[in-house]
């Protein structure tokens, strides 16, 4: 008989659990960051900052009391659509030994039910080409809608 693993998921204010988001952000940062940038430097305290203006939702995975995976959103109305509540990914994580199970897929399904709670009307996802969790997204109903292209461009290169 295997032993059973517990899950619990929670919404969070984000300055309580900074330092152990740190932790995993780095370790996002190894695994599929964009190193083309100098280095990984969360700005925490605009977080903090945008959570007590209500524009932040933060969920959290965890096993055995330890934060295993956060799914991070910023939550405004959108500029185009100016009665719509939007929430758009900043960050989603989960540690890779938790990911065999349906860790992020529950993650995520808390993330969705407490921002509908929350009255947002549509959610949106980045992902990655190296870590492409887009087929879980489309499992979960969501639709490939647009690509997003990065340059980074530097005041101090002549060519």
């Amino acid at each position: 008989m295997g032993i059973i693993v517990s899950y619990t998921y929670a919404r969070i204010p984000i300055g309580t659990a900074t330092h152990e988001l740190q932790v995993l952000a780095e370790r996002e940062y190894e695994e599929v960051g964009q190193k083309d940038l100098e280095r990984l430097n969360v700005n925490w305290a605009r977080y903090c900052e945008l959570d007590a203006a209500g524009k932040l939702a933060t969920f959290i995975a965890k096993r055995d009391g330890v934060i295993v995976g956060y799914a991070a959103f910023i939550v405004q109305t959108h500029i185009h659509y100016q009665d719509a509540l939007v929430a758009a990914n900043s960050a989603v994580y989960v540690l890779p030994k938790v990911r065999a199970g349906r860790v992020v897929l529950k993650l995520l399904r808390f993330a969705e039910m407490g921002l509908k709670a929350q009255g947002v009307q549509k959610i949106y996802y980045h992902v990655k080409r190296e870590k492409d969790f887009g087929r879980l997204l489309d499992l979960m109903g969501y639709q490939d809608v647009e690509r997003m292209y990065a340059k980074v461009v530097n005041c101090r290169d002549t060519a």
